[in-house]
């Protein structure tokens, strides 16, 4: 019993996003440009929840479509709780199905936009891995599909949480197309580290179909793109001055400290994913001083 309820939550790998989805749900929340009070509360956390069932669904699809490819290879074998046999194939399809199943209701009393983009995110997710389609295994798709799955739809799905539809929103584009371009770049870092492996498996996503070095990049080129995005937020004042500085003053002290624990990190993709884990954390701690602040 113990073996199999550590299982489930392996198959979640809850650590792997729930910052990134806290980011992008905050983000959303705060592109509407409201000023808060404590009755938005019980809708802000049932849309974080719903935002957090959904991708923790797309993973948990993820390990078990691709458990066969993941036993080739020693430490996704162990890290894939289906493929190290703590459960089985049929219990972690009924156990992605029950947290697919929660994140629509949820989306659902959140409100009729929200509950379809909602329902967008988690059809994505299953097709992202889906034997039959498997959008991260057709170039350009997967990035595509990624960058909405893990990003841009969380953030529309918290923008329309408390703003009604009526058509397209220029408020919300820069912040979206902010998102999606950093979830982007991280596929690239994604499928960089796990090259080899996929190569061995047979996929032939954008990175194995261009190589190595064009997709390095890539990915350099998308994290361009994102910071372009963010100096054009800044002067349409979306993003007040202090909010960049906050990010860069964390993000900066945090980068040191985490190099200096690892100090044999010399390898350019493990910067790569070093200077991303340092901004994320410096997004999390300034996007939420930003939305406290909403409130007063």
């Amino acid at each position: 019993m113990t073996k199999t309820v550590i299982g489930l939550i392996n198959l979640s790998r809850y650590r792997e996003y729930t910052a990134t989805v806290v980011v992008t749900t905050l983000l959303g929340f705060l592109a509407t440009g409201l000023r808060f009070d404590a009755g938005y509360i019980p809708q802000m956390f049932a849309v974080l929840l719903a935002n957090l069932l959904a991708v923790a669904f797309a993973f948990m699809i993820n390990d078990v479509e691709d458990a066969p490819d993941d036993a080739r290879d020693r430490s996704k074998a162990v890290r894939n709780p289906v493929s190290a046999n703590y459960i089985s194939p049929n219990l972690s399809y009924i156990a992605s199905g029950l947290v697919a199943t929660s994140s629509i209701i949820i989306f659902y009393i959140s409100g009729q936009t929200p509950f379809f983009l909602g329902i967008s995110t988690v059809i994505l997710g299953f097709l992202y891995s889906w034997k039959l389609i498997r959008l991260k295994n057709i170039p350009v798709f997967d990035l595509i599909s990624h960058g909405l799955m893990l990003a841009g739809l969380q953030f529309l799905c918290a923008y329309y949480a408390f703003v009604p539809y009526t058509g397209f929103h220029s408020a919300w584009l820069l912040p979206f197309l902010f998102v999606t371009a950093i979830s982007i770049r991280g596929q690239f870092v994604n499928q960089i580290r796990d090259f080899e492996c996929d190569k061995k498996a047979g996929l032939k996503n954008t990175s194995a179909v261009i190589g190595v070095k064009n997709a390095d990049l890539l990915m350099k080129v998308f994290f361009g793109i994102a910071v372009l995005i963010s100096m054009l937020a800044l002067i349409n004042n979306f993003f007040p001055i202090w909010i960049i500085l906050t990010v860069l003053f964390f993000a900066f002290f945090l980068n040191i400290y985490r190099g200096r624990t690892k100090p044999d990190n010399k390898r350019r993709l493990e910067q790569a994913i070093l200077l991303q884990n340092s901004f994320l954390t410096a997004s999390l701690i300034t996007l939420t001083l930003w939305t406290i602040s909403r409130f007063f």
